[in-house]
């Protein structure tokens, strides 16, 4: 089983405005905190139906397009189901999903996705270089299909299902299995929502822009481009993010 050498950590040290760095709330992610709260409060588990739409407007004192926003954030995050005709379902396997799935529901929650990113920061560098040095032919087709696959996919849901897939697929690659877990446990706390199709846009060729740059990498057995170019990717998509 492949290790990470001391020497290879990396020694990058966010300044202190970056440490502190803390982004505004937006008022779709005050709703959803609210939401939050709403099912905690009322214990509303897997298949409980939310209060219709209206009533939600009137107890938040909030616009009907925030809420709106809100819930499709959330059905984005895998919180909630829209059913046709009838209103929007928690939606999750069991409860211990929906309280994971809760924790991680809004990016307005900027602690704990600036504290996620940092550590993806911390960690996925270093990924990317043992893979660069490790990653089998078989291995290098899986994360390139990956990333084909999200340079032509439109839609933005499995766009980051497939991104997360991307991901693991290069900490798959260090053969590392401790790493791999890891990281799918990253993964699977945090899967930030875009607000408008602008920003989805965006992040789009951001993301593609520095899958190419990993892979390119890769290719190359480059450890030091790995690790430089995962770095500055997750920087870049922080930065949209946050």
């Amino acid at each position: 089983m492949a290790v990470i050498e001391k020497n290879t950590l990396s020694t990058n040290k966010p300044t202190r405005a970056t440490s502190d760095a803390s982004p505004t709330m937006r008022a779709y992610e005050t709703v959803v905190a609210k939401i939050r709260v709403l099912i905690e409060e009322k214990k509303l588990g897997p298949g409980d139906m939310l209060p219709p739409e209206r009533q939600l407007s009137e107890q938040f004192k909030v616009s009907r397009h925030s809420l709106r926003e809100a819930i499709r954030v959330m059905q984005e995050q895998g919180v909630l189901a829209a059913r046709q005709g009838s209103g929007n379902y928690i939606q999750a396997t069991s409860k211990a999903d929906l309280v994971r799935a809760l924790g991680f529901s809004t990016k307005g929650n900027t602690r704990k996705v600036f504290d996620l990113f940092q550590l993806r920061d911390m960690l996925e560098p270093q990924i990317a270089g043992l893979a660069a040095e490790l990653a089998s032919e078989d291995q290098l087709s899986v994360i390139k299909d990956y990333a084909a696959r999200l340079e032509t996919n439109q839609d933005f849901a499995a766009g980051q299902k497939l991104d997360r897939s991307f991901h693991e697929a290069i900490a798959a690659a260090t053969g590392n299995e401790l790493l791999f877990d890891v990281l799918r446990e990253i993964n699977l706390h945090i899967l930030p929502s875009a607000s408008s199709d602008d920003e989805k846009a965006r992040r789009k060729t951001v993301s593609d822009e520095g899958h190419k740059r990993i892979i390119d990498a890769l290719e190359k057995q480059d450890a030091e481009a790995a690790r430089e170019a995962m770095h500055q990717h997750i920087s870049e998509v922080r930065s949209e993010v946050l």
